[in-house]
């Protein structure tokens, strides 16, 4: 089996069919996690606005573009690099940099801090400028008709940026769990102690689980795994998009259900995301964008 070492998104030489059924499977499923997060988010939300909902869409359609792209290239399906490569560059960068808002429009809920909410704001920024900027260069380059000098700085900017992303991605969910915990210290004397710190450990775990799967990315990349690798980041992104997903619907339930018996959570905070309460909710009116 070919081991899809070339570190280049589209081009390079041609896979043995196992490799390429593996790959197709990674990104098979990434896409069907799309159709399920897509109606997820819009049978969920009450109203389409505010950043969470948006940045959700985002890295949602991120991961569709992203595996359509790459579906083209490794099952022959476009012979041109030009449209393959966009299509990946697009989903790329809505995908990672999504993913990251996402995280970071959800941190409210458990921090206050608006010095360290801003710090992490301008962390997304600058990082998305300086590192998707430069790809998206050095890719058109590598799928030129002159590649040659466009290589290997591809390959060194390529584990540079995937660093970035995992640190990135990595300090927030730090700063969730971290602060996450905080408040299960804080809440311990509630009436709902017991549902409010179960509620508060599926927390810590998603997190976590987010931080194993970005681990495997650069573990990937830097195995010489890269093809594999970029297969696989559509299918864990959209694994993390629909872990979080779900954890925040269950906070608005708490927060709908029982915010006076948990006063460390700010009701208006938590029914600021913009999702629709449960079925069995009689109060409606928070849910604002």
């Amino acid at each position: 089996m070919s081991s899809g070492t070339s570190a280049a998104p589209v081009g390079g030489t041609p896979l043995d069919d196992i490799y390429v059924n593996v790959l197709t499977v990674f990104l098979s499923i990434a896409l069907y996690n799309v159709l399920e997060l897509t109606a997820w988010i819009l049978g969920t939300f009450k109203r389409w606005s505010g950043l969470y909902f948006w940045s959700l869409c985002v890295a949602t359609w991120g991961v569709a573009f992203n595996a359509v792209g790459y579906l083209l290239h490794h099952r022959k399906l476009s012979g041109n690099d030009y449209l393959n490569a966009t299509l990946i560059l697009i989903g790329w960068a809505t995908m990672v940099n999504g993913q990251s808002v996402v995280l970071y429009s959800r941190l409210h809920l458990v921090l206050r801090d608006g010095r360290r909410l801003r710090a992490i704001f301008w962390m997304i920024i600058i990082n998305a400028v300086t590192m998707v900027i430069p790809i998206i260069v050095l890719v058109y380059g590598v799928v030129s008709d002159n590649p040659a000098p466009f290589q290997r700085p591809y390959e060194v900017y390529e584990k540079i940026q995937l660093t970035v992303f995992f640190v990135q991605e990595a300090i927030i969910s730090a700063v969730y769990v971290w602060e996450t915990v905080k408040l299960m210290r804080i809440g311990q004397h509630t009436r709902d102690k017991a549902k409010l710190r179960r509620l508060m450990k599926r927390l810590i775990y998603v997190n976590i689980a987010i931080i194993l799967l970005d681990i495997t990315i650069p573990a990937l990349e830097f195995s010489d795994n890269f093809l594999l690798q970029t297969s696989f980041k559509p299918f864990a992104y959209s694994v993390k998009l629909k872990l979080e997903f779900s954890v925040l619907s269950q906070l608005v339930r708490l927060a709908e259900r029982g915010s006076r018996n948990a006063s460390f959570l700010d009701r208006d905070i938590v029914l600021d995301s913009t999702i629709t309460p449960p079925s069995d909710s009689r109060d409606t009116r928070g849910v604002t964008s």
